[in-house]
This record gives structure tokens, sequence and C-alpha cells, in this order.
């Protein structure tokens, strides 16, 4: 991953970006994202905490581990449209 992090999902209708930082060496990221709804935006390895920053929640931490990155639906009767941060 490099210093200065990641962009899992960046806003480009006037929202906040999310941004995933790590030390150095401590976290490996991989942009390849699927799965059979079209939700995973990619995958991170962490080997120490890692944090995900946005600009109205702070940062979230995440423990060492293996994480997928995915987008959140919101579903009403039949119709499921992206939530929109």
């Amino acid at each position: 991953m490099p210093p200065e992090g990641v962009e899992p999902l960046r806003d480009t209708a006037g929202g906040h970006s999310h941004t995933l930082v790590a030390a150095p060496g401590t976290c490996r990221w991989t942009g390849m994202g699927t799965d059979t709804n079209g939700l995973t935006l990619g995958a991170f390895e962490a080997l120490a905490p890692v944090y995900l920053l946005h600009a109205e929640h702070g940062a979230t931490g995440c423990a060492p581990g293996k994480y997928a990155v995915r987008r959140q639906r919101e579903v009403e009767g039949r119709r499921a449209r992206l939530v929109a941060d």
C-alpha cells in the first residue's frame, strides 16, 4: 500500500471519500474485487492495526487480519440501490 493510503471509495458527487491508511509495510491492498452482486471494491490484509478514515465518521480501526471492502446497498421491496455517503 502506498504511504498516502488507498481510497477504496472516492466520492465524485460531493460526498466524502474513504481512505485506508497504515504504517509502512503493515498492510497489503488488492484493488481486485469481484462478487456476484458487484459490491466488492477490493481486499486488504493487515499485519498491524490499520484505519479507514472518513470526514464525517472519523477513523475506524481494523485489527490484524484479512478484510473485504464492499459498497453498501439499501433494499426496498424488490428494488436495491447503492448507498451514497
